[in-house]
């Protein structure tokens, strides 16, 4: 976002933030770039399409966290600033290279420092989160100060990585999306926090000059890496507490701060997760398999739960993908 964004979107009052919605649909390559460079810096930018080009894209957010959804029929060309942003982009459809390196669909991809980028007859999703938030959250997850960080370049996470990225994208786009105007500037924090911890579970990541990741040493990244690095094994809340050097109370509160859940909560939301990855996938063979992949034994409640989650039942997810031409 440019900064004239930043500076309009503060409200007069301390305690309260605007949250705004900026909607662009257009048959225009003029004006569809214009809309770009409202979102981006971008430098030599380049919009062009056919006789039938259409662009289409929504913004809301604030200068903490934004989400925006964008799609189009033509060709998206330029090099992207992102020195002074974190920048997360995910591909929905369609075809894109961001700094030579081609999109999968479905994954989050970190814009770094300047790159070359082109979009063809594209849908994609950004989240942009405030800088200052992300170190933050790095360097109390990680044991040290406040800084410039470096990740890991061309990181494309699987897995239950992943899942956790996909866990906090459901919660709290749910709340970005649905309201705007004034709101509340702690809770503007906290989303960015969030938005924060899932990306940095996500994408591996190290300060400036230190060259490697280090494990967690906050007590709810070690939890989160335990569970992720056990998501197939039965695991109790009491081993999650002593993986963290935590007692299960002092657990429980620290994720319902961090993830406003409890600890299994967010061990059953990453596996169902992952459940729908695989189901997805085309690779999958059965329900079950799927399911005790994940450390799921309860083939009854998974069903309830999946579809309770995503709208459908997972057999119905694992028929779909296997009908799908390939």
């Amino acid at each position: 976002m440019n900064d004239h964004t930043q500076n309009a979107d503060t409200s007069a009052e301390a305690d309260t933030i605007i949250r705004s919605r900026l909607v662009t649909r257009t048959r225009d390559t003029a004006v569809a770039r214009n809309a770009i460079l409202h979102t981006f810096h971008v430098r030599g930018l380049d919009v062009t399409g056919s006789a039938g080009f259409s662009f289409e894209e929504t913004l809301t957010g604030t200068s903490f966290l934004a989400l925006e959804s964008t799609s189009s029929t033509g060709t998206i060309r330029g090099e992207v600033d992102a020195t002074a942003a974190v920048i997360v982009v995910w591909l929905k459809a369609g075809h894109a290279v961001v700094g030579g390196q081609q999109l999968p669909i479905g994954r989050p991809v970190l814009y770094t420092g300047q790159q070359q980028v082109q979009w063809d007859r594209f849908e994609k999703d950004v989240m942009r989160i405030d800088q200052a938030i992300v170190e933050a959250v790095a360097a109390e997850r990680g044991g040290w100060e406040p800084g410039p960080l470096e990740f890991k370049p061309n990181h494309v996470p699987e897995g239950a990585p992943l899942a956790a990225w996909w866990l906090m994208v459901r919660m709290i786009a749910s709340e970005i999306l649905a309201t705007t105007g004034k709101v509340s500037l702690d809770r503007e924090r906290e989303l960015a926090a969030m938005a924060a911890e899932g990306l940095l579970t996500a994408i591996p990541h190290w300060p400036v000059g230190r060259r490697s990741e280090q494990p967690p040493e906050s007590n709810v990244g070690r939890a989160e890496a335990f569970m992720l690095d056990n998501i197939g094994a039965p695991i109790t809340v009491d081993d999650v507490a002593a993986a963290a050097g935590m007692s299960t109370r002092g657990l429980q509160s620290a994720f319902q701060r961090v993830h406003q859940t409890s600890p299994l909560g967010y061990l059953r939301a990453i596996r169902l997760l992952m459940a729908r990855q695989q189901l997805e996938s085309g690779g999958a063979t059965s329900v079950s398999d799927v399911a005790r992949s994940v450390g799921i034994v309860h083939l009854g409640r998974f069903a309830g739960a999946y579809r309770e989650a995503f709208g459908e039942l997972p057999g119905e997810t694992l028929r779909a993908a296997n009908d799908t031409p390939r």
